[in-house]
């Protein structure tokens, strides 16, 4: 990528040629080309191969083989969204086959498991996809939902699908029920962030099911199915959507409302911390990562490949909508990242999109925040580097900072490929600490 990218553009008619100018990157995805053991480089698109390795270290929980993995990413085109789209289907479709037979014979346990897999083949499918007018995107959704709920019942899994009340509309949700749990016993309430879903993040619902703590996991707007199935957007007052998840906790049966406990990772590393600061029936808030300003590290990732962007975004709002289009243009992956924001925020330009982005930061509400905060950190953070120190620095309450190592081989964001370790660290200390 080149400073050719805006040659003749609207940035170059304003004398801006050189604020503008994106600086060179060997590589399409978010982190640089490396010798890490991690830097997988199977799909040929730096982003792409991130979110294979999060499905690759699926497997530790009986959501993925490796086989299948490595088998889809080999056909995946680099920073072709419906190649990744189609690839991933088709693993799952034939794996769901594979689950319907072995239930015809009468394996039940064999085609719990390979509904299992395959309801995370159709969320890998629509990880790194945004044609919103293709109807194989709702299909998809829907099968992931449907293959879950069955792999669930196959499995002995207590888990109990809640369409939680929202605004005129409902959220999607489960409650997984503990066979562990005192008569009075806490609950998660578990969302992901930007992309993953909470059903897929196994080693936390399934790791607290052993444990004794119920879960209620749910897709919050903006993400999972409450996107492709509602439409929802994201929110900067996450709060609102929050509280009527722990409305529904406090309506279970079993749940000690005293012990409501509120975690959110990747990107809900910054939206659990916001949701806290107002909702004062949360018990323990854990970011993972923690966040003080999304909109910190979003603009700072974008000022490393564009520098001088965002002094363009307040000046001429019109010629930075021009310029970022023609970055999109010529780049598959901001193409991607675009398309991927732009629905998930309901913006509809770059500069829409960045005014809407500027209101997702706690640092104007970090001190309301009273419960005690778990923050939990990898030293390769790429996604928000550096926010969880200064979300910890700014907290006024109770607060640790679980840090995971490279010498751990377990850096990764949100722990991707270490999660047997993360689920160790994160139980043992709710245990010792709750």
């Amino acid at each position: 990528m080149g400073a050719g990218l805006f040659a003749g553009g609207a940035a170059a008619a304003l004398g801006l040629r050189s604020a503008l100018a994106p600086v060179s990157k060997d590589v399409q995805g978010i982190n640089p080309r490396s010798d890490a053991w991690y830097d997988i480089r199977l799909t040929g698109d730096g982003l792409m191969d991130n979110q294979v390795l999060w499905f690759l270290s699926h497997a530790t929980h009986g959501q993925s083989d490796v086989g299948d993995v490595l088998e889809t990413a080999s056909r995946i085109q680099p920073g072709d969204e419906r190649s990744w789209f189609e690839a991933w289907t088709q693993t799952a479709r034939r794996v769901h086959g594979h689950a319907q037979n072995a239930e015809s014979r009468g394996h039940l346990l064999s085609a719990g498991q390979a509904y299992a897999r395959a309801a995370n083949y159709y969320r890998a499918a629509t990880m790194h996809y945004t044609d919103l007018e293709d109807p194989r995107t709702l299909e998809v959704t829907r099968q992931a939902a449907t293959t879950f709920e069955k792999s669930n019942g196959l499995l002995g899994y207590d888990v109990q699908p809640l369409a939680i009340p929202y605004e005129g509309t409902t959220l999607a949700a489960y409650f997984v029920r503990s066979p562990h749990a005192k008569p009075s016993a806490p609950v998660i309430l578990l969302h992901q962030g930007l992309h993953a879903w909470p059903e897929e993040t196994k080693w936390v619902w399934e790791g607290a099911a052993r444990r004794g703590y119920h879960v209620l996991m749910f897709h919050g707007p903006g993400q999972g199915r409450s996107l492709r199935e509602h439409r929802l957007s994201f929110r900067p007052d996450w709060e609102k959507a929050v509280s009527p998840v722990v409305d529904a906790a406090e309506r279970i049966s079993g749940v000690d409302p005293r012990r409501i406990f509120l975690m959110g990772l990747s990107f809900g590393g910054a939206l659990a911390p916001r949701a806290a600061a107002f909702e004062p029936r949360i018990a323990l808030c854990i970011a993972n990562p923690g966040v003080l300003s999304w909109w910190e590290s979003t603009s700072s990732h974008f000022n490393r490949f564009l520098p001088g962007s965002l002094a363009l975004l307040k000046s001429h709002p019109e010629q930075f909508d021009q310029a970022i289009t023609a970055l999109a243009d010529r780049w598959p992956t901001a193409q991607y990242w675009l398309r991927d924001v732009y629905w998930k925020h309901g913006a509809r330009s770059p500069s829409e999109l960045f005014r809407k982005l500027e209101e997702f930061t706690n640092e104007a509400i970090v001190d309301r925040i009273r419960c005690p905060v778990l923050i939990m950190e990898g030293e390769a953070e790429d996604a928000s580097p550096g926010q969880s120190q200064k979300l910890y620095d700014a907290l006024r309450g109770p607060k640790h900072l679980m840090m995971f190592t490279h010498e751990e081989a377990a850096p990764l964001h949100c722990q991707a490929a270490s999660t047997a370790l993360a689920e160790a660290r994160l139980f043992d200390w709710l245990d010792e600490n709750v």
